[in-house]
């Protein structure tokens, strides 16, 4: 055995129920030889293989540092909670490792002291600044590690380490602030977990969160091109330039009011322009009053910075008993702010102008009702900006349960722009055909006929009656969700919540303790879920998971591949919807033990030519044309007590 293989036999020997995995051994030798190569790595790995011990053991052998970045929540938890603990003591070695969190996440002393020392007696936030004063010696300034909730407002606006108001070494703070402790941490650790929104953003911005690594490992990595294009996104909002008012006048006494009206008076203007076109999600406004409105709104803010430039921070309000120190710190806050100013004149500049380098799709959600707006720019792919950005830069490992399509990376590399990397499609340890059945029924409509939604209820009903409830039912749209719980949930006689009646933690631990029951869910309950055993038992699915049309990234992006003759569908709407479809599949099979169903409710799935595409993609679950009497008379295993239906 070589050292990776050995590590990883010496660590999964003390699992409970311990057993060889092919899967995982091979998934690991393969990381080691891409990290010893400085390769990159696409692995799509089944579920049940175990990927999370098959990536952190060659990093743990080879000795490096790495960022592990995940999607969600939940796995972070995993890794930090349960994996890394569990390997540490299994190998016997200690690991350092960190969770990486954005900056706004830890309190700001300064901040807190400012707040304590001006804000007014009767106001309301003067109570909860107090509650925090004495948790200092024993808080480490994570505001999840709070005993009590600080609400968004306050936490944001007065207390929240910020990028644009830090003075950085300058701070008296800066020794104990909870934002740089936390960043030691991270640059101490060997193993760093972190998000792929903060990973990305951290790409896009260079803010230098993460610490400098050897390896990154990229986890649930089917989400990975989303939250690149949302890192390189260009946003403003309706406030944004209201709290760069605030922000210089709090600061500054003398700032002339001839530049402060002129920003509110171009802003009321451009929002006239922007609500004159409607409300919901509309593509970005071009009327020369938009247009025009935009490009002084760029000049007016910009003349504000061209001001915060020359100002004296000797008038600045800065906080401090020495008028030496207070001198530089205000220069350092004063060139902050004006670096805040530039920014958004860059932004309102770029929505001012008709064409703007690059493929980028842009719009508008417009709320008149509110007095509120968000523009937005987004490119229509990250490949380029990760060529650019990361690529090039350390080894990066890529896994998921659903990577590829019909067996190839060809979507994921497209969307990457990841032109080399070494490849594998492990599978899953799972026996999916003695484990697992699919029914498609072809006799419902089509999903684009009026009478789909009234057609689901009663299918639903026979097959919840089948399983004798134990099920999720996954919709695509929150319409009809809502449509088929309120005709069917009166009809059934197990106990059914929908995923709008509690938070999702509550209602997952509400499924898995209460037998016999249903939930009704869209995409967040698509994928990292894990509920083992007969609690789950059904996967039903509405329908197959096309991107909506209404997407402006997904609407742009086949507008282009269609003018450029490409085929749009089997190029990019297919493949999203592919890999989509697995991951909902992937909720009901997560142990050896495992029984049940997938019900896919779409047609088009045995009717249409692509069909056969995603069925390639799907685990080789057993297909039944026909309802069985019962789930365990189909799988030939005992059928536990249930409700009489």
């Amino acid at each position: 055995m070589n050292p990776v293989e050995s590590l990883l036999t010496q660590a999964v020997s003390q699992l409970p129920g311990y057993e060889v995995r092919p899967q995982q051994m091979e998934m690991a030798r393969r990381i080691a030889e891409c990290i010893e190569r400085r390769r990159h790595a696409l692995i799509e790995a089944g579920t049940g293989s175990g990927k999370s011990f098959a990536y952190l053991i060659p990093i743990l052998a080879a000795g490096k540092t790495a960022v592990v970045s995940t999607a969600t929540i939940a796995l972070q938890e995993q890794l930090l909670r349960k994996d890394l603990p569990f390997l540490e003591q299994a190998l016997g070695r200690p690991i350092q490792v960190a969770l990486a969190k954005g900056r706004a996440h830890y309190l700001c002393l300064r901040k807190l002291d400012e707040a304590q020392r001006t804000l007014d007696p009767d106001d309301p936030r003067r109570e909860i600044v107090a509650s925090l004063i004495p948790l200092r010696s024993r808080w480490d300034g994570d505001r999840a590690n709070l005993p009590f909730v600080v609400p968004n407002p306050v936490w944001n606006e007065l207390l929240a380490s910020d990028a644009e108001d830090c003075l950085g070494s300058r701070c008296p703070n800066f020794a104990i602030s909870p934002q740089r402790v936390a960043r030691i941490r991270c640059e101490e650790a060997q193993i760093v977990v972190a998000n792929h929104a903060l990973y990305m953003t951290d790409l896009a911005t260079g803010a230098g969160v993460l610490p400098r690594h050897e390896i990154v490992v990229f986890d649930e990595a089917h989400h990975l091109d989303r939250a690149a294009i949302g890192a390189f996104e260009i946003s403003v909002g309706r406030h944004a330039a209201m709290r760069l008012i605030q922000r210089v006048q709090r600061r500054f006494r003398t700032v002339p009011m001839s530049l402060i009206d002129r920003i509110l008076s171009v802003e009321q203007l451009v929002c006239e322009a922007i609500y004159e076109a409607g409300r919901g999600q509309l593509p970005l406004a071009t009327s020369a009053g938009f247009r025009g409105g935009a490009r002084e709104m760029a000049r007016a803010i910009g003349n504000l910075a061209d001001w915060l430039e020359r100002a004296d921070p000797q008038e600045m309000l800065v906080l401090d008993d020495d008028p030496v120190e207070a001198q530089r710190r205000g220069q350092i806050v004063r060139d902050q702010m004006r670096s805040v100013a530039l920014g958004l004149a860059r932004r309102w500049e770029h929505f001012s102008l008709d064409e703007v380098a690059g493929d980028r799709a842009r719009w508008m959600q417009v709320e008149p009702d509110r007095d509120y707006f968000e523009l937005h720019s987004a490119p229509l792919t990250a490949a380029d900006a990760l060529r650019q950005h990361l690529w090039g830069s350390r080894t990066c490992i890529l896994t998921s349960a659903t990577l590829a399509v019909d067996g190839r990376f060809d979507f994921i590399r497209q969307e990457l722009g990841l032109d080399e990397a070494a490849e594998a499609v492990l599978g899953s340890p799972f026996d999916f055909r003695r484990q697992a059945l699919l029914y498609i029924p072809t006799h419902l409509p089509a999903p684009n006929d009026p009478e789909f939604s009234r057609a689901l209820v009663p299918e639903i009903e026979a097959i919840l009656r089948c399983t004798r409830g134990r099920a999720f039912v996954l919709f695509t749209s929150y319409r009809v969700l809502r449509e088929v719980a309120a005709a069917l949930i009166p009809r059934l006689p197990y106990p059914c919540k929908t995923q709008e009646e509690l938070p999702r933690q509550r209602l997952i631990e509400w499924f898995r303790t209460t037998p016999h029951s249903v939930l009704f869910a869209t995409a967040t309950f698509w994928e990292g879920v894990d509920i083992p055993g007969e609690a789950l038992s059904a996967v039903i699915i509405d329908k197959l998971p096309f991107a909506s049309p209404d997407d402006p990234v997904v609407q742009h992006r086949t507008e282009q591949m269609r003018a450029a003759g490409e085929d749009w569908f089997t190029g990019y709407v297919l493949p999203r919807a592919t890999l989509a479809l697995k991951q909902g599949f992937g909720r009901l099979i997560r142990t050896r033990t495992d029984r049940g169903l997938v019900a896919i409710l779409d047609r088009r799935l045995a009717t249409m030519r692509y069909g056969r595409t995603i069925l390639r993609s799907l685990p080789p679950a057993r297909r039944i044309a026909a309802l069985p009497p019962s789930l365990e008379a189909a799988l030939g295993t005992e059928s536990p007590a249930a409700p009489v239906a």
